[in-house]
């Protein structure tokens, strides 16, 4: 689930920066990792404690960071995290970022920062979180019952059809370009219209939209509870079409972590645990138990029924993602004049700090 506030495009997080470069531009990171690591030794700690404070998202995909505050994972490497979650737009946070005010700031991709860098205000994204993985795909393409009734059973049947999405300045809308690209359609053969994703089933019910990308839990709430929608695309035929480990979410830094790696890489050591223990509870019963009441004690998600019939978010267990993604993203955000002009990607990302985070697992 992505906390999503009206239809303001620069919502939910997404940043830029210079300082420290991403070691090797020219690769793609979407690897896999391995299962979740073992009983750990010997981790690396700070020398005193320190206090951090972490903007984050009323979403799932930010499990990472609930379950390293919840299972103490932050309080081994000698962290105290506050994680602070209220509301607030990228052109808000990212000054407070860049001055040390927050230490870092989570949440999904959008253009905003992309301007902001432009305009050198210096944020680096350190690592991804939420992904568009095969088998933990959390997104679906949807029309409503009653179109999918009078026969719109494809991509194709799109066309002209007014679409609901919570942003039009998000990575989100690279996915669904793509997605119509499948149906041989572009942008401009659908309606665009934002939406709050919490609004969309209600939207999708009552008729207000004919279709939507809708992202979990309300997708599950459109299609299974209220009968209001039927998937076009779902799964892993989205996988197919974006590309595995589409990056959705990440973590951002400023000048003032940069310039202490051992701070910021115990904060990923930390983060990297919870990830990685949310993974194992994609697949351990016990795991998935717990993951779930720290879930419904982080998020406004309280419905056990939601958290066993929705596909859970994807997670980067490595923290790193394919960059290209963000290239694409930007030159698609310049044609439809959402930045002025695009970021070299090694400006934007830096994946060195989380790289060296996981070899110490």
């Amino acid at each position: 689930m992505r906390e999503q506030p009206s239809t303001n495009p620069d919502y939910c997080a997404f940043d830029v920066g210079g300082h420290a470069r991403y070691r090797n531009s020219t690769q793609s990171h979407s690897s896999t990792i391995p299962a979740p690591a073992a009983t750990l030794t010997a981790l690396p700690t700070v020398s005193r404690t320190r206090k951090l404070k972490v903007r984050v998202a009323l979403a799932t995909e930010e499990a990472g960071n609930f379950i390293a505050v919840e299972k103490g994972f932050f309080k081994d490497v000698g962290l105290d995290v506050e994680l602070v979650t209220t509301q607030g737009t990228p052109g808000e946070v990212i000054p407070l970022v860049a001055v040390g005010q927050l230490d870092l700031f989570s949440g999904a991709i959008q253009a905003a920062p992309v301007n902001a860098r432009t305009q050198g205000v210096e944020v680096t994204i350190v690592v991804g979180e939420g992904a568009l993985r095969r088998g933990n795909v959390f997104h679906i393409y949807a029309v409503t019952k009653q179109l999918y009734d009078r026969g719109a059973r494809s991509v194709s049947d799109l066309r002209g059809r007014t679409l609901a999405m919570p942003s039009d300045a998000g990575i989100d809308l690279l996915e669904l370009k793509k997605v119509l690209e499948s149906g041989n359609l572009t942008l401009d053969d659908v309606k665009l219209q934002l939406i709050r994703l919490p609004d969309m089933p209600t939207a999708l019910q009552n008729g207000a939209v004919e279709a939507a990308e809708l992202v979990e839990p309300y997708a599950t709430i459109a299609t299974k509870q209220l009968g209001a929608a039927v998937p076009l695309v779902a799964g892993d035929a989205i996988v197919d079409i974006v590309g595995d480990n589409f990056p959705i979410s990440v973590i951002v830094v400023g000048p003032p972590m940069l310039k202490d790696p051992a701070l910021l890489e115990a904060f990923l050591v930390g983060y990297l645990r919870g990830a990685r223990y949310y993974l194992q509870a994609l697949k351990d019963p016990a795991a998935r138990a717990e993951v779930i009441a720290i879930l419904k004690h982080r998020t406004p998600l309280k419905d056990d029924k939601l958290h066993e019939q929705m596909t859970w978010p994807g997670v980067s267990a490595d923290g790193t993602f394919d960059i290209t993604k963000l290239e694409e993203a930007q030159q698609l955000w310049r044609q439809r004049g959402e930045i002025k002009q695009t970021v070299p990607v090694d400006q934007l990302v830096d994946f060195l700090f989380v790289t060296n985070a996981a070899r110490q697992l």
